[in-house]
């Protein structure tokens, strides 16, 4: 049986968010050093994990999953602002649309059918739109293999 104090979660890595958060400031554009420094490790620490390629991989990622909800909830936090202050908030409201599902446009459908023999047809029609007045295609190769 495992004691109390056992975490439900186990990192992949000692330190993981350490890792994860030096990630985020690496994506962020932070140097090694300046990463390293904000999370309490060395330059020679972050140089190290970025070494780890798989490791890594996975630290920005979920980095990149945390840059994302905080990108939400400021989104959020902005919509909320400027319906308050009874301004637009269109970008704020642009950026969860495509974040949030619950608040994306209704999708759209788009009617493909073609009268008149399908792309045949309008393979005629514009034969017919440029036709020049002495009879002959004004398209620069015969598309249509006549």
């Amino acid at each position: 049986m495992k004691p109390a104090s056992a975490p439900l979660y186990t990192p992949y890595t000692r330190h993981w968010d350490k890792r994860v958060s030096a990630a985020y400031l690496r994506m962020l554009g932070f140097t090694q050093e300046a990463a390293g420094n904000a999370v309490g490790r060395s330059k020679r620490s972050v140089a190290d994990w970025e070494a780890d390629k798989k490791t890594w991989a996975l630290a920005c990622d979920e980095a990149r999953k945390r840059w994302l909800n905080d990108v939400t909830n400021a989104a959020r936090a902005s919509l909320l602002n400027h319906l308050k202050e009874e301004h637009s908030g269109l970008l704020a409201l642009q950026v969860l649309e495509r974040l949030d599902e619950d608040l994306a446009p209704a999708k759209q459908r788009v009617d493909l059918s073609l009268e008149g023999g399908g792309l045949s047809g309008l393979l005629a029609a514009a034969r017919e739109k440029r036709a020049l007045p002495n009879g002959q295609n004004a398209l620069p190769v015969d598309i249509t293999g006549d």
